[in-house]
């Protein structure tokens, strides 16, 4: 006897570009970007390439980790800069950077915590790899993967807790927009692969 699939739905599983429409809205890709946006602008031609550059990773030792932060500071010759509400259907690259927390001690960093009295901590910097993957975002293809160690640049500002549990005992490095634009220059300014 054969059994009925009456009243049953073969729910297939949503994209998980559904809803995705902005570029602040594709850092949610860089965790695991599994395909392309079909909505995205076809990468193709000699450049420059749009892109949305984001980085997740660390400021300090106690953080948890702050998700992916639309790069929107990084710009190229010849492209308008990709910002939080730039469409979807306008970018051909994602580019991610995942980073990983050094064990070389640059310099200190200082900050002043604002309360009843003002006062002034120290924190030990240490470097930090950021590894960028750069995605053709109609496909999910990877385009390339370039690696770069952060320069001796003290986070902006860090909360007391830094996200985690107790007073952070050391800040990492962060990695300049020159840095990024210098990295993702080849790939966005270069023709596609």
């Amino acid at each position: 006897m054969l059994g009925s699939s009456a009243g049953k739905t073969d729910a297939s599983p949503e994209p998980k570009t559904k809803g995705i429409r902005t570029a602040a809205q594709l850092g949610t890709l860089c965790s695991n970007f599994e395909s392309g946006h079909p909505k995205a602008t076809k990468y193709s031609g000699n450049g420059p390439h749009r892109v949305a550059a984001f980085r997740g990773g660390y400021e300090t030792d106690k953080d948890m980790g702050r998700g992916w932060m639309l790069q929107k500071d990084v710009k190229f010759d010849g492209l308008p800069g990709t910002v939080r509400t730039t469409p979807v259907s306008e970018i051909e690259l994602l580019a991610c950077a995942r980073e990983e927390p050094g064990k070389e001690r640059q310099r200190d960093c200082k900050y002043t915590e604002f309360g009843q009295r003002s006062t002034q901590r120290s924190y030990p910097l240490y470097s930090q790899t950021f590894t960028y993957t750069v995605h053709e975002l109609r496909t999910g293809r990877v385009v390339d993967t370039m690696t770069r160690t952060s320069t001796a640049s003290c986070p902006a500002r860090i909360s007391s807790s830094g996200g985690g549990s107790g007073r952070p005992g050391k800040v990492y490095a962060q990695i300049s927009r020159w840095d990024t634009t210098r990295v993702l220059k080849p790939v966005v300014e270069g023709p596609a692969r």
